[in-house]
């Protein structure tokens, strides 16, 4: 079976349904307000990640170690980046992970947009061979506006769990929250959208 290193998984992120948001609006929440917030949610192992410098220039993101980049302006740093767990999906046995999920704090909204955006295009715009970049694309179906499937395909494969039928993304953006979530198929995926929808929506405010 194709399974994630949970703590790979987290690395490589650079370490929901809005019903509970009443009518009331604060500001946006800090870190540890946050970490609280989705804490009080139920989500599982919530956690702060390391600070990281992002670069979404509306075709791709890039992430590096905020000291490796100094004062370039391509680069925005976080504020701070929380990745979480949920219950109904939990890990497998020998502690590999079927999603992942990370929210990000942005200085301010528009980086979390220009990087929801960003990886939109990058997840529809992926060259199946990186050497060659103008070359035939990955397939990929887009789910909606914030879900994008690559490599789609029909349940199970080589390598795959029975049920999962591709790689998919899912990226938005709520004021200066940027949530980014992988899944390997589409019951997870809803599940990561409405996950990220909510902890997204209460962090902005």
């Amino acid at each position: 079976m194709r399974r994630w290193v949970a703590p790979a998984v987290v690395a490589a992120l650079g370490v929901v349904a809005a019903g509970c948001l009443g009518g009331s609006q604060h500001a946006t929440l800090s870190a540890s307000d946050a970490l609280a917030q989705a804490r009080n949610d139920g989500f599982v192992n919530p956690k702060r990640g390391r600070p990281v410098a992002w670069r979404c220039d509306g075709k791709a993101v890039n992430q590096a170690r905020p000291d490796d980049v100094g004062t370039d302006a391509q680069y925005v740093v976080s504020n701070y980046d929380l990745v979480f767990d949920d219950k109904r999906v939990p890990l497998e046995p020998d502690n590999t992970a079927r999603i992942a999920m990370m929210v990000v704090v942005f200085p301010d909204a528009a980086t979390a947009r220009r990087c929801a955006d960003s990886f939109v295009y990058q997840s529809t715009h992926s060259p199946s061979d990186p050497s060659n970049p103008t070359g035939p694309h990955i397939p990929y179906k887009v789910i909606d506006s914030t879900t994008v499937a690559m490599h789609p395909h029909a349940p199970g494969g080589p390598g795959e769990f029975p049920e999962d039928t591709g790689d998919y993304n899912t990226m938005l953006a709520r004021g200066r929250v940027f949530g980014l979530g992988f899944s390997r198929n589409m019951r997870h995926a809803e599940i990561v959208r409405a996950d990220l929808e909510r902890l997204a929506a209460e962090i902005a405010g």
